[in-house]
């Protein structure tokens, strides 16, 4: 029996030292990793005239004897519009790394010339070419919303406190971020945070995304001359479903954003200069009236209604000093181009 005992514990160090021998190694080599990097296939472009337009993109390819942290730059020479690609490997493979046309920020490319730069982290070597845009891309693939090209929509609202003086609840057509007309939306407050809103009717009723792959883009227009500290837009999306938009003739206001509603919110602070679009994904907004346990939140973009998109900022009034910093300055954040897009942002698509 002490015979038996002694062959099977043996055998069972020979296992666990057997075990814990690899013979596999996964990632690279450490000599791999701290050796001199060498290029192996220089920068290579698939398509150096795309037509944008046309949904073409463009690929990148190169390879290096080790992974390293890269970084492709594209900058439009007209616009000086940029898109940036980064990661991290050994080939930058075409299949997998191209370019749609888009910025990582406005403002957009157009026709134009663009220089290709490809740099590396800690590395001196920089590979450069040429891009030449026949046709620039468009921005309006997507379930639309609005874009104010043909003015104000018949079956919108507008609503705001003009006892704050120098309101802007207007279309203009002197900046737009894309198109003729945008539509200004700011004022001076003096009495509360809200200066006024606009509601839109939605029908996407034919959407089957879910929540996390369904993203809203809206452009916002600020300026940091005389910026007014405080200032942001609410964008409240409602999923309400018994309620008429607008059943109330002396209300200038959708009834569907009540707080015992199925109505979900998004707060941007607006602090910058010029236009930016912003992008969020409609599972990342959240309920108005969280705890409320008479309402059924069941966040399903086929059951969006309506929007509603407001102007609020820190009150300035010599009544009410909440921002005294604000006194006299006016709030702007003025808006365009509002559009749904499906499994990425506006710009990625």
């Amino acid at each position: 029996m002490k015979i038996k005992t002694k062959i099977f514990l043996f055998i069972s160090v020979l296992c666990l030292t057997h075990s814990c021998t690899k013979k596999d190694f996964e990632g690279p080599l450490i000599e791999t990793l701290y050796a001199d990097f060498e290029l192996i296939e220089s920068l290579s472009i698939t398509n150096k005239n795309p037509n944008f337009s046309d949904n073409e993109q463009v690929g990148f390819h190169c390879s290096f004897n080790k992974p390293v942290e890269w970084k492709i730059s594209i900058m439009g020479t007209s616009t000086n519009a940029t898109r940036f690609i980064t990661g991290f490997s050994s080939v930058i493979d075409s299949n997998n790394i191209f370019w749609n046309g888009g910025p990582s920020q406005i403002p957009f490319f157009s026709e134009e010339k663009c220089v290709v730069e490809l740099t590396f982290e800690n590395e001196i070597d920089t590979l450069r070419d040429t891009i030449n845009i026949i046709s620039a891309k468009n921005y309006e693939n997507g379930i639309w919303v609005e874009g104010f090209e043909n003015g104000f929509p018949v079956d919108g609202l507008v609503h705001y406190n003009s006892d704050g003086g120098g309101m802007t609840f207007s279309l203009a057509n002197d900046d737009a971020l894309l198109g003729n007309n945008y539509y200004k939306m700011g004022g001076r407050v003096n009495w509360d945070w809200a200066l006024g809103a606009i509601d839109l009717p939605l029908n996407i009723s034919d959407a089957t995304q879910n929540p996390e792959e369904l993203y809203l883009n809206i452009g916002i227009l600020s300026d940091l001359q005389d910026l007014h500290t405080g200032q942001f837009i609410n964008i409240l999306i409602s999923e309400e479903t018994v309620v008429p938009f607008n059943d109330n003739t002396n209300n200038n206001a959708s009834d569907i954003f009540e707080s015992n509603m199925e109505v979900y919110k998004m707060k941007i602070p607006v602090d910058w200069e010029g236009w930016q679009l912003k992008s969020f994904r409609y599972s990342d907004f959240e309920p108005v009236s969280a705890n409320d346990p008479n309402i059924n939140f069941n966040m399903n973009p086929s059951d969006i209604r309506a929007i509603r998109i407001s102007c609020q900022a820190c009150p300035s009034s010599s009544g009410n000093p909440v921002c005294p910093e604000n006194f006299g300055k006016d709030v702007r954040t003025d808006i365009d181009h509002i559009i749904f897009t499906v499994n990425s942002s506006l710009l990625d698509q």
